[in-house]
């Protein structure tokens, strides 16, 4: 199983258009059926990333993205006195995970059985800060604006440079490999289990 984590600082104001700009760019390079890019692309940030033309996963993302907010406004992990861009933050902390699984039989006396394989997984670390005033509000944006277009490029290089684990498609289902969004925060731990591991800076 492939492993990558990214670790994202934003304003809350923020979060939600560019962690949807990062789901978007996982699964436009992860969904390996007949898929068809969003034209126009979307942008955020004055940064253009690419995203898949299918409304149930933009759906989706779009009711995940509304429970991290909640996980974060809610969030127990709680940071206080943490510098950033010169000043003194507070930070919340939470977790959004994408999983690829793939399907294998398993025989067993009698009878078989499908089980669901984890192939890969993204986890993605978002720290949420508020800033103080305009100034340190214009920092933080670009800061955002950076770390984005460098996790763009980086799920870019590991996609290119990591194929060896990803299963053979046996299936000519519209969708290969299934995939699942989770919040830990609200559910259970991530994948103890980790064969190799990618971090994002």
């Amino acid at each position: 199983m492939l492993l990558i984590t990214i670790d994202i600082v934003l304003d809350r104001l923020l979060i939600r258009d560019v962690i949807k700009a990062i789901l978007s760019s996982i699964f436009f390079h992860r969904l390996f059926g007949s898929i068809r890019p969003l034209s126009p692309p979307r942008e955020v940030l004055e940064i253009t990333y690419p995203s898949v033309d299918d409304p149930a996963l933009d759906a989706l993302l779009d009711e995940k993205l509304t429970r991290l907010t909640a996980a974060l406004d809610t969030s127990s992990q709680y940071i206080a006195n943490q510098p950033y861009a010169g000043s003194t933050q507070h930070q919340r902390k939470a977790q959004i995970v994408v999983n690829f699984f793939e399907k294998k039989t398993r025989k067993a006396w009698f009878s078989k059985s499908e089980e669901e394989v984890c192939w890969e997984e993204w986890i993605i670390n978002i720290s949420s800060i508020t800033p103080r005033n305009e100034s340190e509000k214009i920092r933080v944006a670009k800061s955002a604006e950076n770390q984005l277009q460098m996790i763009i490029m980086k799920i870019i290089d590991i996609v290119n440079d990591n194929k060896d684990h990803i299963p053979p498609i046996a299936t000519t289902e519209a969708n290969p490999f299934p995939y699942q969004i989770s919040i830990p925060s609200e559910t259970e731990d991530t994948w103890g289990s980790v064969f190799k591991k990618i971090l994002v800076e």
